[in-house]
């Protein structure tokens, strides 16, 4: 018995502690009859200009979509190089020289190899000329050894007038190489490359003509990029400047490795642009995600198509009266931006005005917050009883009275 009523007593106890609590941290909330009866509201200006989603920037070049290697002959020694990566040339401009001294060296010396082999296949011909002469009185076994001989000295002649007609071209080679020992462009561009001369592709161009860009991505970033995908360029002097492209190559397959102290793989990604015009090869410029938002702020006042009820017939928005409380606000609208989803409001609003998102719960004389983090926005107890005022809910004895009651009952039954 004694134990039930322990066990009564601390009942009461918790709902005395609990009522309290809740009636003495209840007005610390914003008000006893605030939470859930209050609507935040935002500035038209704050709406329309001081909220962007923006995208990533990276930087990127502009190139041509051709590039031409011009490749030294490996048997030619290379004197001067005209040109050094960056540089700007044009169709005739020169790219370098070889050097005409070693080719003077090396066309003497195919001359001086002409006149010996012109000499070895006299020098065969008059030892068929002998051996023929020779067998006309020699004996038969002495005729078949002349006749293998013969053979022997006719092939040798062969292979030194095959050497004489090769030697015959490079010295042809050799004397277009003099006259000609200086390689220029044949197209215009700029020059992306200058390399060892024995390597392939010497100096490389990029010609002028269709333009794309080309920007280096870290593999942390890379999946923020697709095949298709809309992007925005920016120049780099003016982010105000822009020109549409889409990506048309990710090149995984041609990562790009850093050596120094970074571990990080890049990879290069090509956007085609949809005009060229004003773009120069080698340019540098950024790139982003085209997000399908307009950052350039509009003129007027203009407000998403949410914020507007009843649209179609008597357009209003939900804004402070300018007493701290919500009121109904009669609009005229104007023109609608179906991009933006937003209509120009010609009359009823200024950029100063503060307006609240539709609810069903809204009505005319409710108390507003700016703060958007205001506690009682953000508190939902999950039932109606947050919106009833104090007054209604009867004072602390009676729920007191209630313990007592079924208190009381709960010591009968015990």
């Amino acid at each position: 018995m004694k134990k039930a009523v322990i066990t009564v007593i601390v009942i009461v106890l918790v709902l005395a502690i609990g009522g309290a609590g809740y009636f003495f941290l209840l007005p610390q909330l914003n008000g006893t009859a605030d939470i859930g009866n209050i609507a935040y509201v935002a500035s038209v200006d704050n709406l329309m200009h001081g909220f962007y989603f923006t995208s990533n920037r990276y930087s990127g070049v502009v190139e041509t979509q051709e590039v031409i290697a011009v490749e030294a002959d490996y048997d030619k020694k290379v004197k001067t190089t005209f040109v050094k990566e960056g540089d700007p040339v044009k169709n005739g401009d020169k790219l370098f020289e070889y050097d005409i001294d070693e080719m003077q060296i090396q066309l003497d010396q195919y001359q001086l190899d002409i006149e010996q082999y012109t000499s070895e296949i006299k020098a065969y011909n008059d030892q068929i000329a002998s051996l023929e002469r020779e067998k006309k009185t020699a004996t038969a076994n002495r005729q078949l050894t002349i006749n293998n001989e013969i053979d022997s000295i006719r092939l040798n002649i062969k292979k030194t007038e095959y050497s004489k007609d090769t030697t015959t071209r490079n010295i042809e080679k050799t004397k277009r190489s003099l006259a000609n020992n200086v390689v220029v462009s044949t197209v215009n561009g700029v020059i992306q490359s200058v390399n060892d001369p024995q390597a392939k592709g010497y100096v490389t161009i990029t010609s002028n003509g269709d333009y794309r860009i080309k920007a280096i991505i870290s593999e942390q970033n890379i999946g923020e990029f697709g095949v298709g995908q809309r992007i925005i360029i920016r120049s780099r002097l003016d982010d105000t400047i822009t020109w549409g492209g889409e990506v048309s190559i990710i090149d995984t397959a041609k990562p790009i490795i850093d050596n120094g102290t970074s571990i990080v793989t890049k990879y290069p990604v090509y956007i085609e642009l949809d005009t060229a015009e004003n773009l120069m090869v080698g340019q540098h410029v950024t790139i982003e995600a085209d997000l399908g938002i307009d950052e350039t702020p509009k003129e007027g006042v203009w407000v998403d198509d949410y914020y507007i009820c009843d649209a179609d017939s008597s357009p209003y928005v939900w804004a402070e009266g300018g007493d701290g409380k919500l009121a109904k606000r009669t609009v005229v609208l104007g023109e609608y931006d179906k991009d933006s989803m937003k209509y120009e409001i010609t009359s009823g609003l200024t950029l100063e005005d503060k307006i609240a998102m539709p609810e069903e719960r809204l009505f005319e004389g409710m108390k507003v917050t700016y703060n958007q983090d205001d506690p009682a926005l953000n508190i939902d107890m999950g039932s109606n009883e947050m919106t009833i005022p104090i007054e209604d809910m009867g004072e602390i004895s009676d729920l007191t009275e209630v313990g007592e009651t079924e208190a009381s009952q709960v010591s009968e039954a015990g």
